[in-house]
Order: structure tokens, then C-alpha cells, then sequence
């Protein structure tokens, strides 16, 4: 096998992690308008929020995430606005993604009982590769073991690229437990190729989301707090050959929230399936929270040493729930 493998396989991954770049936000539960705009008008309110995440074996390989997000409910007009910036960054690789994205949501009473919110959305995205931290075969004595600063190969590709990106969705729920949405992202399919003669577009990618929520103490008798719920979220999303499953259950016990969540990615036969457990904390319109996350394979946990962690706090500006005295529903006040 020719030394140059090492390049190639870093080129590979470089470009296998592109879908991840998409799902990379675990707590999808938590903000749900990461992946599907149109759940930012949920509940009529104002809204922002912030999180940061790492995933991968170690400090150098570490995949970081960050994520922030902020919308405004203008109320006499029936419609939404939000802005949600985004961050991939692999340091090992050199390789870095930034978004940011601009979405109007519609508001329309469909009846007394469901709410249809639709959606588009206008991005921009850089995507960066110093690739001065890529090794090539020229650099690598095979006798010393030793790499070498330089390399003569010719590198023909772009150090920086940026790109218009359009999506468009919708989500419609009812006022008592149940919602469903649909979103479509990469219309324009842009082209983030780091090679000028190549051709590397984002493929358009679909997602199907469905949520329920059941309450647990609807008379507020027993040991369980009054207001305790079992919340459901589950996401499909697929894009060209790839596939991923969400799936999420949450108990809302009070002010306090825990959850279990599981993540199915399939690619070319091969499935990386992942475990995470989550545990949330609500102080009147801020939310808190924390989920970690293993890696799965057919004989059980990958190791300890492969992991996601991520920490997020969200803050819910409609006065209206200010005072919501321990009652976290999600569907609270609609």
C-alpha cells in the first residue's frame, strides 16, 4: 500500500464528514429549529439560545460544534424571524465550517385546534482547509519514520470557499400533544468542492420530524410531580445515500428533565449507531442542559474514548410564560 494512502484517507474523511456537518447537534430535542426552521416559531414566542459541543477519541481529533440561535415572534404580524449561526471545526485537519442563516416562519391557523407554520431559509457558508497539516508520500522517510516540513507534490486546491445555501419547511401542531414537520435543505445543491476543476455539491437533503407528548399526572396525585410529562421526538433525515435516525425520550419531572436518546447513521451498508443520555434543569424561562454520548457497534460500546459531549442554555423572552410555576410542557399556554 503506497504511503499516500495517508493523504488520500485524510481527504476522505475530510469529505465524509460534510453530512455530520448537518446532524451534528445532539440535543435535537432540546432545538429543534437546528433542523427544521420552521420549529423556531413553536409556541408563539421570542427565543435564543447557545451551544457548544466536542465528539471524537481525543483533544487533537476532536470535532468542535458551536451553535447560537435567535428569534423574534412579531405577533401582530403572524410571523417569525430567526438568525442561527454555526461552527464545525476539526483542528487535527485544519478543516473548519461556518454558517449563518437567515429564516422566515409564517404563522396560520389552520383551526381552533392546529397551527401551521412554513418556512424558508437563506444561508451563507464558508468552509476552510489549511491544508499545510495534510502529509504527503514525499514527506515521509521510510527509514527514519521521520516527516518532513515540505513537500514538492503540487497542491491544487482552494484554501477557502463560500456559498449561498436555500431551505425551505414546514412543521404543523396541534395545542394539546402532537406536532409533525417536513424540511428540505441545499435546494440549490452548492458546489463546496476545494478543487476549482472538481464538482462537490451538496446533495438535497430531507427531514421528517414527529413529536408527542403525554402527560404523566394529569389529576396531580401520587409520588410523581403535578406537572410530569413523557415526551417522544423522533427524526429521519436522508440525504443522497446516507441516512440517519433520532430517536428521543425525555421525562419532565417538575423543573427537571431527564432523557435518553439514540442515533442511527447508515452509510453504504455499514450503520454507526450512538447512546446518549441527557439531564436538563428549567429556572423560570431558562432552560439549561447537558447530554453525553457514546458510540455503538455490533459488539457493544466503541470505548469510553470516543465520545460527545454537549452543554446548551436556552431563554424564553414571552412574558406570558414567565411565571409558568413548574409546568414545562411544550405545549404549555398554546
Amino acid at each position: 500500500m503506497k504511503l499516500k494512502s495517508i493523504y488520500i484517507l485524510t481527504v476522505i474523511f475530510v469529505s465524509n464528514i460534510g453530512f455530520a456537518q448537518d446532524n451534528a447537534i445532539k440535543n435535537q430535542n432540546k432545538i429543534m429549529g437546528a433542523q427544521n426552521p420552521s420549529f423556531y416559531a413553536f409556541g408563539d414566542s421570542s427565543k435564543a439560545g447557545v451551544l457548544t459541543g466536542s465528539e471524537g477519541f481525543s483533544d487533537a481529533s476532536k470535532i468542535e460544534t458551536k451553535f447560537a440561535f435567535i428569534n423574534h415572534f412579531f405577533r401582530d404580524n403572524d410571523f417569525s424571524l430567526a438568525l442561527d449561526v454555526k461552527t464545525v471545526d476539526v483542528t487535527s485537519l485544519g478543516y473548519s465550517v461556518s454558517s449563518a442563516n437567515l429564516h422566515y416562519i409564517y404563522r396560520t391557523q389552520l383551526n381552533y385546534k392546529w397551527t401551521f407554520n412554513p418556512s424558508v431559509s437563506i444561508g451563507y457558508g464558508n468552509n476552510s482547509l489549511n491544508y499545510n497539516n495534510l502529509v504527503f508520500e514525499d514527506q515521509i522517510n521510510v527509514l527514519t519514520g521521520s516527516i518532513a516540513g515540505v513537500t514538492v507534490d503540487p497542491v491544487n486546491i482552494d484554501g477557502k470557499i463560500n456559498y449561498f445555501d436555500l431551505a425551505a419547511g414546514f412543521t404543523v401542531r396541534n395545542n394539546e400533544n402532537l406536532f409533525f414537520g417536513l424540511n428540505a435543505k441545499h435546494l440549490n445543491t452548492p458546489d463546496t468542492s476545494f478543487n476549482s476543476t472538481a464538482n462537490n455539491k451538496k446533495a438535497l437533503m430531507i427531514s421528517l420530524q414527529a413529536g408527542y407528548e403525554y402527560d404523566l399526572n394529569p389529576y396531580g396525585q401520587g409520588i410523581l410531580p403535578a406537572f410530569s410529562y413523557l415526551y417522544l421526538y423522533n427524526s429521519f433525515t436522508m440525504q443522497a445515500a446516507k441516512s440517519r435516525i433520532d430517536l428521543y425520550q425525555e421525562v419532565i419531572l417538575g423543573n427537571i428533565s431527564l432523557g435518553l436518546n439514540q442515533h442511527v447513521n447508515n452509510y453504504e451498508g455499514i450503520t454507526i449507531s450512538q447512546f446518549g443520555t441527557s439531564l436538563s434543569v428549567f429556572v423560570e424561562q431558562i432552560e439549561f442542559g447537558i447530554n453525553y454520548s457514546i458510540d455503538m457497534v455490533a459488539s457493544g460500546p466503541a470505548g469510553t474514548d470516543f465520545n460527545s459531549f454537549e452543554l446548551y442554555i436556552t431563554f424564553d423572552f414571552n412574558p406570558d410564560n414567565k411565571n409558568k410555576r413548574g409546568n414545562n410542557s411544550r405545549f404549555y399556554g398554546l
